[in-house]
């Protein structure tokens, strides 16, 4: 498959209740420093901007984001506004498994009924909007392996575990649309190890679940 036959779409997971965080955990603020400067930003915010990074490293189109909301659909939507397209999916409320098939069929259907079956959706990649350690640069090597192998599952690996960012071929859209509850895509990659080609990526391993988790990344990366 050649980069011109290669069309990836990107969906950021954001539809989680965070329960454990006792607030809304992505638009909780990164403190970060810029030129030797202290600022903050959502975490929602910050993942979009490593991603944005590494599509246009890769000459990506920034049109093929996609942000997959739940019940703070609203308010996430209000940081984003049009910096990327927003996928309200009413189920998510049932599991992860229901946000990313609904996120996943409308993504199809939207991006691939207006275009010619030459420019469909070739592969998709589901990522966590919590992973906040996660850098251009990741994702980029993610993508570039993927390209390189296009056939292939591609997902990030710390250690023995395999995880997200993952990279889905065509051929497993419909597993992906699926899926239901609380199972998510993880488990795709379990049952499809022998297809899997993963990119070490430590970072990967380190996610926000509760308030001491972002006191802790500050503390690590301050």
């Amino acid at each position: 498959m050649s980069n011109s036959c290669y069309n990836l779409q990107v969906i950021i997971l954001a539809a989680g209740k965070s329960e454990r965080f006792a607030a809304i955990k992505l638009l909780a603020k990164l403190k970060k420093q810029r030129n030797g400067k202290a600022y903050s930003t959502p975490i929602i915010q910050h993942v979009l901007q490593q991603l944005t990074t590494s599509l246009s490293v890769l000459k990506i189109a920034k049109s093929k984001l996609n942000i997959a909301t739940g019940g703070y659909h609203e308010q996430i939507a209000a940081v984003i506004g049009k910096q990327c397209s927003l996928l309200n999916c009413p189920d998510a409320h049932l599991g992860l498994g229901h946000t990313i098939a609904q996120s996943v069929e409308r993504v199809i259907n939207h991006n691939d009924s207006a275009i010619s079956s030459d420019e469909c959706t070739s592969h998709i990649m589901i990522t966590l909007a919590d992973q906040v350690s996660l850098t251009a640069d990741d994702y980029t090597r993610l993508i570039e392996q993927s390209i390189l192998t296009p056939e292939k599952l591609i997902c990030a690996n710390a250690g023995l575990d395999i995880m997200p960012p993952a990279i889905f071929p065509q051929h497993y859209f419909t597993q992906l649309m699926s899926l239901a509850g609380d199972k998510g895509a993880k488990a795709l990659l379990h049952k499809n190890k022998d297809k899997l080609q993963a990119v070490s990526l430590p970072n990967a391993a380190i996610d926000i679940d509760t308030q001491q988790d972002l006191i802790n990344w500050h503390k690590e990366n301050g």
